[in-house]
């Protein structure tokens, strides 16, 4: 449950972990963990996109071609799909706190290189080495599946990765004000180049915050965990059961050090393939747009920078809820129908996900039409993404590092494989959100496949487990 109180969250005492997401509090280590996370994400998020909302003068000083803006959104997102994959053994060996905070120094110094860039070749090389924010997404994910029970980790999840998504939005906001300031007394060649120091100084200092002012795990110190009895059970909560409550032997606390052997375990787990799948149709989508809209609306409309900026940062900024409402309703259909419910609420926001950017093509002629539209699918298209994670944990939890890192490394995947489709209908893109929207609805009824410890969508429970 998610309560906008200030007291300590109540505690299970057989695991350590936070039954409760109380917001107003900020003690270590469960709530000042939670904040840390989202946070830190939050600020890594707008270093990834910083140069996205400056394009159109970017494009203009570098005389880049829409083929080349293409390649410089696929090179930041292809990158982040080897930092991701390799950011779920890292956590798993040194903590999430460690993790998080190596990646935002290591990605403050490709953001502050992007300034002395010279031509498209080394924005792109810029822009490769940038892509290391995008995986402090693992980090996020997992200090706060450590930190929270099953029964509100969906919730918690959600808030975590939401708020730090919403920072898409706030560089649309945040880059092209810099950009004005400097240009002020800066000719716009050298205005561009010197904002992209603001994020990357931003990117050192949160690396800091994350290091000295978090807990990896309840008992603080990556290395102090596991030193608490833990019976690693997980409700269900079935209706269809004898019982109230059914506990599964999921969630096992003993954090091994994986090997390529639990890699490839993990990765032939029918259900990770899925989920990964169906995030890179969720995440993919958003940050594939979120390469793309400020391009899309000063194009299509004629909009300034800024103004595109402004508008543009609806898509990233409604993550305050959406991504939150996704996890929470999750959470709550979870605790009436187990995880079968999680498996519905799934499919419904991935169906109305599709539904709206297959409108986008048709009824985005106008300005005001694009942007409720826009609005439309964002929401669901980030509800998505917290849907996901509430199902996330339930995969393989002894292996929630190597999980985390291989689902959001799908996001990435699709991000690329979207971003591609925006550059192959770079003069016309609501064709390309078409063809998105296709995709998502192709994959939208993916949860009918799945089957989580013996419970399906459609059958209930089955003896067959995946």
């Amino acid at each position: 449950m998610v309560n906008l109180i200030a007291r300590r969250p109540p505690v299970d005492p057989s695991s350590m972990k936070a039954t409760d997401i109380n917001l107003l509090n900020f003690t270590r280590p469960h709530m000042r963990a939670l904040h840390v996370s989202w946070i830190c994400f939050h600020i890594a998020f707008t270093g990834w996109f910083a140069v996205a909302p400056l394009f159109p003068t970017i494009k203009e000083d570098l005389n880049l071609t829409d083929a080349e803006i293409g390649d410089c959104n696929i090179a930041v997102l292809s990158s982040s799909i080897i930092f991701r994959i390799l950011a779920g053994p890292l956590c798993e060996k040194f903590g999430p706190r460690r993790v998080m905070a190596g990646f935002l120094i290591l990605g403050a110094i490709p953001t502050a290189c992007v300034g002395f860039v010279q031509s498209a070749n080394s924005l792109i090389a810029a822009r490769f080495f940038v892509g290391i924010l995008g995986a402090t997404f693992v980090p996020c994910q997992f200090w706060s599946t450590q930190m929270f029970s099953p029964n509100t980790v969906g919730g918690a999840n959600a808030i975590a990765a939401g708020w730090g998504n919403m920072g898409g939005g706030i560089t649309y906001l945040l880059m092209p004000l810099v950009f004005d300031i400097f240009n002020k007394f800066l000719p716009v060649n050298t205005a561009w180049r010197v904002s992209m120091l603001v994020p990357a100084f931003l990117c050192i200092i949160a690396g800091i915050f994350a290091y000295f002012l978090g807990d990896d795990c309840p008992e603080g110190d990556w290395s102090h965990r596991n030193l608490f009895p833990n019976d690693g059970y997980v409700q269900f909560g079935d209706k269809e059961s004898k019982q109230p409550k059914i506990k599964q032997d999921m969630e096992m606390q003993i954090h091994r050090i994986p090997t390529v052997i639990h890699y490839l375990l993990v990765f032939i787990n029918p259900n990770v393939v899925l989920m990964m799948v169906m995030y890179a149709c969720c995440f993919g989508v958003e940050v594939a747009v979120d390469n793309v809209i400020s391009i899309f609306l000063t194009s299509e409309f004629g909009i300034s920078q800024t103004t595109a900026g402004l508008f543009g940062s609806i898509f990233g900024l409604l993550n305050i809820f959406s991504r939150l409402s996704g996890g929470l309703v999750s959470d709550f259909i979870n605790r009436k129908m187990g995880v079968r419910g999680r498996l519905l609420v799934q499919f419904l926001c991935f169906f109305l996900q599709a539904l709206f950017l297959i409108l986008f093509k048709f009824m985005s002629e106008n300005f005001a039409s694009a942007i409720v539209l826009m609005a439309c699918f964002s929401l669901f298209t980030q509800a998505c993404c917290g849907t996901s994670f509430g199902i996330v944990p339930y995969l393989d939890p002894a292996a929630s590092g190597i999980v985390t890192g291989l689902v959001g490394a799908g996001g990435n995947v699709g991000g690329l494989i979207f971003a591609a489709v925006f550059k192959a209908y770079a003069g016309d893109l609501q064709t390309g959100f078409m063809i998105v929207g296709l995709s998502v609805l192709t994959v939208s009824f993916i949860p009918f496949l799945m089957s989580i410890h013996g419970r399906t969508l459609v059958l209930g429970t089955v003896k067959r487990n995946f």
